[in-house]
């Protein structure tokens, strides 16, 4: 099942709350996937795709949220979305 991209946008965001709320930012402060409320099918994700992006890092069976790698990322997508990277209607993908 495929969910929409708002939606998963959506849960991506409730789920980064939820690290920031319980202050699970780093490795020393890593917290249990029941500390952090998240169902076990967060650690299947975290072996595909979107678990290699590197906002959540596994540490000693913990989690935490990389805000260092997350910043990257939104940069690198904003980036995209001004010309910086992907279709453009002047030029090819960079």
């Amino acid at each position: 099942m495929f969910r929409d991209p708002q939606e998963m946008r959506r849960r991506l965001k409730e789920i980064i709350d939820k690290f920031r709320q319980k202050g699970a930012t780093s490795p020393e402060k890593a917290l249990t996937l029941e500390e952090l409320s998240l169902p076990p099918r967060f650690e299947q994700a975290m072996h595909r795709r979107r678990g290699q992006t590197g906002i959540f890092v596994e540490f000693n069976g913990k989690y935490y949220l990389n805000e260092e790698r997350l910043k990257q990322i939104q940069q690198e997508r904003a980036n995209a979305g001004s010309g910086g990277g992907g279709w453009n209607r002047d030029r090819p993908p960079t």
